[in-house]
């Protein structure tokens, strides 16, 4: 800038000057003019650390001729703005479109307290205005935290250290209950003194602090948490776990804050959380076995931490190791001596073991047995993780029936093993399963002697003929040594029957057993045969055979029978029965005289014929008596199965000439009087006929429940009746019939049934009609053929049957009335009594070759008639 434009401007602030100056003498001075601070009280007290703003106002009529405003602190310094970007402690900034002057002061300390002076020009006229500020210290929790824990049993401090200046006041307040100093409390100058803490203690408490002079409160919210040491829960102080299987173990504490777990196991203070098949869950207590080994028993600590302290357990695990038998050998000791079987087993804890023999059900018990022969003695000890048993079973004086298996058990609670030990009693020779039955051969047969010898070791066997050694020749020959031999003779020469010794030897003995060769011959004569039971047309015998020195038992009899005017053995008819069968001959005719004679039957053959017998037959009668297929008195109660009905079963009787036609069944309801039985009335008597020859049961229907009834049976043939068959019989106690349902009048089948019938009888009118008008239809057709049918059946069975065959109502020839005399008895297949004096006449081979059989008395007995018999053919 030159100086004529400094003079310029000069001279323009002075025009300017002189101008305001007239306008202020104008408006009536300029006396008026000041400046004004912000808040306007002279003197401000500010707390430390809070921040305060001053501002410097113009009270002028022109605020455009205030100029230069600034600030000066106590110490008289002018306060600068603030650089551009920066803040600092203190600073000043213009407004000039409000002509203000802004003074900033952050954070507050006591050193920057004092007067503070804003000063300004006002047409060269100086201006200013103060205050001054004062500081003081506010309330601040030094030590105040709003989460404190503390541990239970110990004195603890609730901290509260505050500050202020003036120096604060405080107090204590409990969940709103104020606290005063006393036994447990004690307020300090930095806290809350709570003395032996307890659970109780937790909760919110309140420290207050008041600044009297300034009025100044404060309040702050501490969460008090009462801390407890972890306190085992009590448990089982012993678990058991199983071998090879997984496992857990758990212990819990009561503590706050919860606990955390750790594990370790007492004998090797091993840390289970990191061993190989172990885990450890830190927060439930859980500890994890994973495939438990033997090795794994044990004491195991269980320790439980949280910021209040710590506690531990002690557990003993127990690990179950099942028994394995390791140790049983077969033993052998000699009859009458002594023997020993010894098993051993492992496992935890120590297996109990015991024996049985496997033929026996019951277990032999440890110490003596079988009054002191069997002795078991058992035995344990440690070995290694495991524990080892051992039981050895001792019988004196063995004999044969202890040989066998024997079962060793051995059982903890871990399960059981079984094994199987043989103990062979070893014994000299024995032949006493074997027969003293004598070997017969006829018609030089061969032969097999055969020699079974029992014995441990076995035996070896050598045979003596006749106290010699026997010698191999064409017709003997020995087959094995031992324990089994046999000899094959081909008796050709009668010197070659007699004894065969069989001599077996081992170690421990020899013996010797007799076999007899005899030579065999047809059985002797029949020593006796007599009748027992005697019909029209059967006859039973007892039969005393013959001595069985001489052969084989006697396998049959047999007879041969005729009639009494033929003497020609020849001609007869034979019947064969086995032995102690019953000896019943059948199909005889009545009132006719036979012989008989009998013959014994053994594998060799038939025997000779004993002297005969003659039979005379009595005449034709009404059947014999029915049988019971149950074997029960005629007296007897039998008591029903059923209310209504009871079923009868009957054994055929014989019929005694005639053949039976019918059987009559009677039943009355009975009751029984000073031990005898009555009929309750004979008009309640029932009786009824059953039309069968082959019929043996009948069920009785309609009974009265819990009823006695008397039941007859009676056989009928032309002749008559047999004799009753009786029984008394109570029926089942009954159950009446519920009446709430109806019974259904109609089932659904019975009305289709119904239907049916109805279309048919459409069907029988339509062809009727047919019939009678055009004769067609199916009626025609039948009568056609009945009427040449009835014609040729005339032919051949002439008038006597023709009016059996009655023509059909259709047809046109009249039908000769019904005979008034009864119908002829049925053709019979025995002879009638005008033929007794013809001879038999079943002389062809066919004839004396048939065989027959029959049901006599409720068994079948089989006959051959004619021909040899030949062994057991013969016998059937």
């Amino acid at each position: 800038m030159g100086l004529g434009a400094a003079v310029d401007l000069k001279l323009s602030q002075f025009v300017s000057l002189h101008v305001r100056l007239a306008y202020c003498w104008k408006l009536g001075g300029c006396s008026a003019q000041n400046l004004r601070i912000y808040p306007m009280q002279k003197q401000q007290t500010v707390a430390v650390g809070k921040s305060v703003v001053l501002t410097c106002q113009a009270d002028a009529s022109d605020p455009a001729l205030v100029s230069q405003p600034h600030w000066r602190d106590p110490k008289g310094q002018i306060i600068n703005e603030a650089a551009s970007g920066t803040r600092p402690e203190i600073y000043t900034e213009p407004m000039p479109a409000k002509q203000l002057q802004l003074l900033y002061i952050s954070s507050i300390t006591p050193a920057m307290a004092g007067n503070y002076t804003c000063e300004a020009t006002f047409t060269n006229m100086p201006l200013s205005a103060s205050v001054v500020l004062d500081t003081f210290v506010a309330i601040t929790w030094t030590n105040a935290n709003e989460n404190q824990y503390a541990t239970k049993g110990k004195d603890f401090k609730v901290m509260c250290e505050v500050t202020a200046e003036p120096a604060p006041s405080v107090d204590w307040f409990k969940e709103g209950t104020p606290i005063l100093t006393g036994d447990r409390y004690v307020i300090d100058v930095n806290g809350l003194l709570i003395k032996s803490i307890e659970e109780s203690d937790d909760g919110t408490y309140t420290c207050r602090a008041v600044v009297i002079q300034t009025g100044e409160l404060a309040e702050r919210n501490i969460k008090l948490e009462v801390y407890t040491a972890p306190e085992m829960e009590e448990r089982e102080t012993r678990v058991v776990i199983k071998e090879g299987e997984s496992a857990s173990i758990t212990c819990k504490a009561r503590g706050k804050p919860p606990p955390t777990y750790s594990w370790i196991k007492a004998s090797t203070r091993e840390n289970l959380g990191t061993a190989s098949r172990f885990s450890v869950n830190e927060i439930k207590g859980l500890l994890t076995f994973d495939r438990v080994e033997a090795g794994d028993y044990g004491k195991y600590i269980c320790s439980a931490v949280n910021q209040a302290g710590h506690n531990e357990t002690e557990i003993e695990v127990e690990v179950l190791v099942p028994p394995k038998i390791f140790e049983l050998y077969n033993t052998t000791a000699a009859e009458k001596t002594e023997g020993r079987l010894e098993c051993k087993a492992s496992g935890r804890p120590a297996p109990r073991i015991s024996f049985r023999k496997l033929s026996s059900s019951e277990r032999l018990l440890n110490g003596p047995n079988d009054d002191g022969r069997i002795i078991i003695e058992t035995s344990n000890r440690q070995t290694g993780d495991q524990m080892q048993s051992s039981a050895v079973i001792t019988i004196t004086s063995l004999n044969r029936t202890d040989d066998g298996l024997y079962e060793c058990v051995a059982e903890n609670e871990g399960g059981e093993a079984r094994k199987n030990g043989h103990l062979t009693v070893q014994f000299k020779p024995t032949f006493e399963h074997m027969t003293n039955v004598p070997i017969w051969s006829w018609n030089s047969q061969p032969v097999n002697i055969s020699c079974i010898a029992e014995s441990i070791p076995n035996a070896t066997i050598k045979w003596k003929f006749h106290d010699v050694d026997l010698i191999e020749s064409p017709q003997v020959r020995i087959y094995g040594s031992g324990p089994i031999s046999y000899v094959t003779v081909t008796p050709t020469d009668r010197s070659l029957y007699g004894v065969y010794k069989c001599i077996a030897t081992n170690t421990l003995g020899e013996a010797e057993h007799i076999n007899q060769l005899r030579e065999a011959f047809p059985p002797g004569t029949v020593t006796q045969a007599k009748q027992e039971t005697i019909t029209a047309t059967s006859v039973s015998f007892s039969i005393v055979g013959p001595p069985e020195e001489m052969g084989p038992p006697i396998l049959a009899y047999t007879t041969q029978y005729k009639e009494n005017g033929n003497y020609d053995w020849n001609l007869a008819m034979n019947r064969t029965w086995s032995a102690n069968s019953p000896y019943i001959v059948e199909n005889l005719r009545p009132m006719y005289s036979y012989d008989f004679r009998f013959a014994a039957v053994n594998r060799v053959g038939v025997g000779s014929w004993g002297a005969p017998i003659t039979v005379i037959m009595p005449r034709r009668s009404p059947p014999e008596q029915p049988k019971w297929r149950e074997a029960v008195s005629s007296e007897s109660l039998i008591h029903g199965k059923f209310a209504d009905r009871y079923e009868l079963q009957w054994k055929v009787p014989a019929h005694n000439g005639e053949p039976i036609d019918m059987y009559e069944i009677s039943y009355c309801p009975v009751m029984k009087v000073s031990g005898e039985w009555r009929i309750s009335g004979e008009s309640d008597c029932l009786t009824e006929e059953l039309k069968s020859y082959e019929a043996i049961n009948y069920e009785v229907r309609g009974l009265q429940p819990d009823t006695r009834y008397r039941m007859h049976v009676r056989a009928h043939n032309i002749l008559g009746y047999s004799l009753p068959a009786q029984l008394y019989v109570q029926t089942a106690l009954g159950v009446e019939r519920s009446g709430f349902a109806p019974p259904q009048l109609l089932s659904s089948g019975a009305i289709v049934g119904i239907a049916l019938a109805g279309v048919l009888i459409c069907l029988l009118i339509v062809d009727l009609l047919l019939f009678c008008f055009r004769r067609q239809g199916v009626i025609a057709t039948i009568c056609g053929k009945r009427v040449k049918t009835h014609k040729d059946d005339e032919t051949k069975l002439g008038s006597l049957y023709g009016w059996r065959f009655p023509l059909p109502y259709c047809s046109t020839k009249p039908r000769a009335p019904p005979s008034p005399a009864p119908l002829p008895p049925p053709v019979k297949l025995v002879p009638t009594p005008t033929d007794e004096k013809e001879p038999l006449k079943e002389t062809g081979d066919d004839a004396i070759k048939r065989n027959s059989s029959v049901e006599f008395d409720g068994r079948r007995v089989y006959a051959t008639s004619g021909g040899p018999i030949i062994g057991k053919n013969s016998a059937v």
